[in-house]
């Protein structure tokens, strides 16, 4: 067996954790694209996305942060004057497919190209310290004013590489060890993902969400590490932040699942990855009869944990403190099989290279709340993205 080439589209999903991984899913040999360019798009093709699944045919793709404009009514002025944006980034993409392959995880590794093949510099954060300290002020005033209670701030960085984007993946693919990464070749992007984050499961009517919110950044010295990893589990502000993700969520899955189903059974906990330390929750509920999954992502996408909360003003707060669009970056990607299962990745730790080029972009961002500090919360976005460079104990080093 054999990843497609360089020059074919395809769709993988893939299981990078080093306990339990689940099964790779490779889709390849598209029998139809859907794609939105613009924002107007957006709907119709979603509409497309649903009718695929009636006519039997497997869907896997992204749908980029600012499509979720045009699926909240409130934010459709914020649609009609978006910044301009980069015309080789479709806001939607998504093949549609037969089928798809299931490969053991421990092949993985083997069907990759030989990582030392490609490098990749650390990011260039595309703002400065002083530029973000000015949106981090601007965040400061909507929540001392009561407009919101946290707002997740990003900003965009570009990563220079040398070569094959298959190649860099094997590279970047055991420094973050994703539960839910992959890979999307469209012909005119590549997209790399490394998340450690699930936006959402649907299987046989069982929803499941696991958002991400609170970060420690890991230590050299086992004691030192576990110590960090204990107090991100008790800090009150990480847990605040967490808690107010996890109501935004329970409200969002409550549109969508019946009554009284919804329900929270693992609150803070705190999962380890090679450079950090995060906090995750778990949300389950019980979809709606007659629902399927583009309806999940109609009422949930964006998530909110890239968002802020309330979500739709942390979104027009975003909006007007950003100075770049976000384009895949907290976007999601995943798949839907015609009988309705679905997964979705929030696409953070989430490269996407023009091709040809050999330059990427990758977002960064934390949480705001009404008592975080600028300067932490600047060296928490860069700790995130060391990933890309950190590779065990010798990469940690550069972290303390």
């Amino acid at each position: 067996m054999r990843l497609p080439g360089p020059s074919e589209a395809f769709v993988l999903f893939d299981d990078a954790r080093e306990r339990n991984p689940a099964p790779a899913r490779l889709y390849r040999d598209p029998v139809d694209v859907i794609v939105a360019h613009r924002l107007e798009d957006v709907q119709p093709a979603l509409d497309r996305l649903a009718e695929a699944g009636e006519r039997g045919l497997h869907a896997a793709g992204y749908i980029s942060y600012e499509a979720g404009l045009v699926l909240e009514d409130r934010l459709l002025q914020l649609a009609a004057g978006q910044k301009g944006r980069p015309p080789a980034m479709p806001l939607l993409w998504f093949g549609l497919f037969e089928g798809h392959r299931l490969i053991d995880p421990d092949l993985m590794p083997d069907l990759l190209p030989d990582p030392a093949t490609a490098g990749i510099e650390p990011p260039r954060p595309l703002v400065d310290e002083q530029a973000y300290r000015v949106a981090f002020d601007r965040v400061q005033e909507y929540i001392r004013a009561g407009d919101i209670y946290q707002v997740n701030l990003t900003f965009p960085c570009a990563t220079r590489f040398t070569g094959d984007v298959m190649a860099l993946y094997a590279a970047i693919r055991p420094r973050q060890r994703a539960g839910y990464g992959g890979i999307i070749r469209t012909g005119a992007q590549n997209i790399l993902s490394f998340s450690p984050e699930l936006f959402f499961t649907n299987v046989r009517g069982q929803l499941t969400a696991r958002p991400m919110k609170g970060t420690a950044r890991r230590a050299v010295d086992p004691a030192r590490d576990a110590a960090l990893a204990e107090q991100l589990e008790t800090d009150a502000k990480q847990r605040a932040e967490n808690l107010m993700i996890v109501d935004l969520l329970r409200n969002d899955l409550s549109r969508v699942a019946r009554a009284g189903t919804v329900t929270v059974p693992d609150l803070f906990h705190v999962e380890t990855y090679p450079t950090v330390h995060q906090m995750v929750s778990t949300i389950r509920a019980r979809l709606l009869p007659g629902l399927g999954p583009i309806d999940i992502l109609r009422v949930l996408f964006p998530c909110g944990s890239i968002t802020g909360a309330p979500k739709v003003r942390a979104m027009e707060i975003i909006d007007a403190v950003e100075a770049f669009p976000r384009d895949v970056y907290t976007g999601a990607m995943g798949w839907i099989d015609p009988n309705g299962d679905a997964a979705f990745n929030v696409a953070i730790r989430t490269i996407w290279v023009e091709e040809g080029s050999s330059e990427g972009r990758l977002g960064l961002g934390s949480g705001i709340i009404a008592d975080s500090d600028a300067a932490s919360e600047w060296a928490e976005c860069l700790a995130k993205g060391r990933f890309l460079t950190a590779a065990g104990t010798v990469g940690l080093r550069g972290l303390e």
